[in-house]
């Protein structure tokens, strides 16, 4: 969710808007937006409804998350591109700005793999002992 946060001016260049879903409380949303200084809103799905109806919920993991995903929505509410990855494969921001910019390009969207770092790793450990 960083990179979108760094490349946010881009986004906004190109004519769109930002906005996360999690399906954390409002205040641990709210915190990690703080933590990461994301200038965008991140929307709560506590209920995990639009994750499911998305298709994007991930039952197997911290008692139901949502999986990695984008998704373009054009001015008339029609989803013009979407993704949704493994936690270790993501598509940059990068991809999403050219998407963006020349949507008529066509060309595959390259993933990254993210290899957590350790300070990562025990957040998330920390987090599973939390819920």
């Amino acid at each position: 969710m960083a990179d979108y946060g760094d490349h946010y001016p881009e986004i906004r260049s190109a004519g769109a808007s930002v906005a996360g879903v999690s399906v954390d409380t409002p205040d641990q949303s709210e915190a990690l937006r703080v933590h990461l200084s994301l200038p965008f809103p991140i929307l709560c799905d506590t209920e995990r409804r639009v994750v499911r109806d998305w298709g994007v919920y991930n039952a197997g993991e911290k008692g139901g998350i949502a999986k990695p995903s984008v998704f373009i929505i054009d001015p008339s509410h029609v989803v013009r591109y979407a993704a949704v990855d493994a936690v270790v494969r993501r598509v940059p921001a990068a991809e999403i700005v050219s998407l963006l910019q020349d949507p008529s390009e066509g060309h595959p969207v390259r993933r990254r793999v993210h290899i957590p770092l350790f300070s990562e790793w025990k957040s998330a450990i920390q987090n599973s002992f939390k819920r």
